[in-house]
Order: structure tokens, then sequence, then C-alpha cells
């Protein structure tokens, strides 16, 4: 199996389902080259514990440039990082990030006013996160388009799935942030980079190649997420308009929705993990060594642990699905993420009527097995 198997990318869900039901586990000769669990009982296992399954594979090929620290770090320096980024994510800080969320949310829907055909993703779903994160980090949202374009070569959800095509776009956005470090030294300020520069980990600060993958780190969570989030939501909303108009009637229902789609159809589909002693799964062995690869996207549509798990409701009730994951490596951004999809939702539902899919579009998945959204997704408009 590889990152860009078109298979997997236009439609996971019918493979995820024979996994599950033929061969809960089997190693992958393709690129990712390891052992793939997709159940929902096996995922939270794998997720849950870090000792036996080891982050640090996350980052195992991959250049000093892409490493990104917490992704890649077992306790006890994991944990010392997450302190580090959770003095950012306080709850004081997105109570103070709502007035801005919603501000934005509303100039770039005010940008579409007047469309009734619109690439939804690049309009609005994309530049939104984007823009929210560059606030947070201190850094011009006016660049939002190479945010983009160093997030998706980042995380080779473009077209340039090839590292060398990519590595380019990777140094420039690692290099960009470099010079950001001395800037925020001198003129330290209430950003996010200003508090990852004058962080201290066991009384020292944070060398600069780490500041710069925490940089690297926080430019992505804060927008693939939620861009793929909101595009599989109004994606799956084009094709169900009584859902849509259930809510416009009921917008007590958004969070629900947000929470079904994180489930239904999640944003992130897979990470990896390395087992560090021999551990069996079905009566095969994972040895100590190996990398396993934990399907979440598989595990939030297992029929074992969920009711009519193929069917989106918005009364299901329950919000354990992996798709922030699980334990200590649990999303800190999902907040963030949670409440700027809300805010979208709050005022797309109060300003169309309907909507539905534009006609013989050029619709595009991100190119990625790991990461479901789309670059770009036509929808037709029907102001209220």
């Amino acid at each position: 199996m590889n990152n860009n198997d078109a298979t997997l990318i236009s439609n996971p869900y019918p493979n995820y389902q024979r996994w599950r039901d033929e061969q809960p586990i089997w190693w992958s000769d393709g690129e990712l080259k390891g052992w793939i669990l997709s159940r929902y009982d096996d995922v939270r296992t794998i997720l849950k514990d870090s000792k036996t399954f080891s982050s640090q594979s996350m980052g195992e090929g991959e250049t000093q440039a892409m490493r990104l620290p917490l992704l890649t770090d077992d306790p006890p320096r994991h944990t010392q990082l997450r302190a580090v980024v959770n003095k950012a994510f306080t709850s004081r800080t997105l109570k103070k990030m709502e007035v801005e969320v919603a501000e934005l949310t509303a100039e770039l829907l005010d940008e579409m006013r007047g469309k009734t055909s619109v690439d939804i993703s690049a309009e609005f779903t994309s530049p939104l996160p984007v823009s929210v994160i560059a606030r947070m980090m201190g850094i011009p949202p006016e660049r939002k388009d190479d945010f983009k374009r160093w997030s998706d070569a980042l995380t080779g959800t473009s077209e340039a799935t090839d590292l060398a095509e990519r590595m380019p776009h990777i140094m420039e956005m690692a290099g960009y942030f470099q010079s950001l470090i001395p800037q925020r030294r001198e003129n330290r300020g209430e950003d996010l980079i200003s508090k990852v520069v004058c962080a201290q980990v066991d009384d020292q600060t944070l060398a600069d190649q780490d500041i710069v993958g925490f940089c690297m780190l926080l430019l992505i969570a804060g927008n693939e997420t939620t861009t793929n989030l909101l595009s599989n939501l109004l994606n799956h909303l084009a094709d169900q308009p009584h859902t849509w108009s259930e809510l416009r009637d009921n917008p007590d229902k958004i969070e629900a929705a947000i929470e079904e789609t994180l489930r239904f159809d999640a944003p992130v589909h897979w990470v990896n993990r390395k087992a560090t002693r021999d551990v069996e799964f079905h009566g095969q062995t994972v040895k100590a060594g190996e990398a396993v690869y934990a399907f979440m996207g598989s595990a939030n549509r297992d029929p074992r642990h969920y009711e009519d798990a193929d069917q989106f409701s918005l009364n299901r009730g329950r919000g354990d699905h992996h798709t922030f994951g699980h334990g200590i490596h649990f999303c800190i951004g999902a907040p963030l993420a949670r409440l700027e999809a809300r805010y979208a939702m709050e005022e797309l539902l109060k300003r169309y009527r309907s909507i539905s899919h534009t006609h013989d579009a050029n619709n595009e998945r991100t190119h990625s097995t790991m990461l479901r959204g789309f670059h770009h997704l036509w929808l037709d408009l029907e102001p209220a």
C-alpha cells in the first residue's frame, strides 16, 4: 500500500470493511512497510499504549528539517514539550480567539457574497484555518498561500508527492521560521512563536531546530485538520439536503454534525508507531522494531463498536472516535478545530438555504491516504 493509493484516496471505506472482516492485521510491502490494523479495539490499544508503541517512527526516514516535535517524541521529552504548548492552548486563549474566528469567518463569506457557484475549499475551508493560526502565531495572513503550499509539501498532500519535489518548499518554510526566531527573542509578544522561542525545558531554551519544528507543527496542525473536517462535512451535506435543512432549523445540532463528521469521514486516517517489544494481534506476532499503522478512519466505521457505522447520524450521541487520537498524543488543537468548524457552519447555515454539488466540477481530493479532504470542492449555493 502506498500513501498516494488512488483507490484509498477516492473512497477507502470498502477496503476498510474488507480489512476488518478478512484481515484485521496484515503486512504492507508498499511505501508504508508495516503492519496495518483497522479494528476499533486494536487501534485504541495502539494509541493508548505509548510504551509499547513508540511515536519515534513518525519521524523515521525523514530529514531533520521535516522532524516535528511532539509527534515524533515519547515521554519524558514528549511530556516536557507538551507542557510548552499546553500554555499556549488554554481555554482562556481559545475564548479570546472566538471573536477573531467569528470576524474571519464573516470576512471570507462576505467576499463570496453574490456567487452562486464556488470552490468552497479554495475560498473558505482552506483560508479560514490558515488565517486563524497565522494570527495566533503572529505571522502575516497575506502569506496564507505560502503557508498552504508549505503545509501541503510537508504532509505530502499535494500532487508533488515525491520528496525531492517537495523538499525546496519544506526548506523554504524552515528558513522562514528560522528568520523569525531572533525577531521574537528581541521583541517578545503574546503570539505562539514568542511562547515557543522563550519556553524553557530543564532550565534551557529550545534549540533553534526544535523551535522551527514546533512552528511547522503548529502551522500544519492549525490548518490541515480543520480544512479537511469542513470540506468533508460540506461534501456530505451537499448530497443530503434534508440534513442541511434540519441543521438550519436546529442549529443546536451543529456540534453533533461536526462530531459525526469526525467519525464518519475523518480528516486524519492513520498514524504509525514502532513496537518496542513483541506483541500479538489476532494470532500474528508483531516483532519489536516493526512498524504498525493504526487506521483511525477504519476504526471509526467499525460495526463491532458503532451501530449502523456506515450511516451519518446527528443522533449518534457518542464522541469516542479516534480522529484526534487517544492517550498522551491526543490532538492539542482539537478544541480550536471544533471552535472554527462551529462558527463556520453557523454562518454558512444562516447565509444559504441549500448547497449542492456543482455539476461536472473538477473536484480534487488531497493526494494522501493519511489526510482526507479536498484541495478543490465546487458547490452551488442558494442564498437564504
